[in-house]
């Protein structure tokens, strides 16, 4: 049996942080924009001119930490 392996580019992900809103480009050319409020989203779609594209809304559930957790995991 033989094997083929092909190298596969890979490329980060470009964050922008603007401040009121954060977006994040993939390699298929889809943009994940976090915003707290529809008004910052409505700024991000603004800002960044998606061009002619559909929105699907996501559940983001965001956790933070009360305090730093001091116990190491096991």
């Amino acid at each position: 049996m033989m094997g083929c392996a092909h190298r596969v580019e890979v490329r980060r992900a470009e964050f922008i942080n603007s401040g009121r809103y954060a977006y994040l480009k993939d390699a298929s050319g889809r943009v994940y924009i976090f915003a707290k409020n529809t008004k910052d989203f409505d700024e991000a779609m603004k800002a960044i001119h998606p061009g002619p594209a559909s929105v699907n809304k996501l559940d983001l559930w965001v956790v933070t930490p009360a305090k730093p957790d001091s116990k190491k995991e096991h």
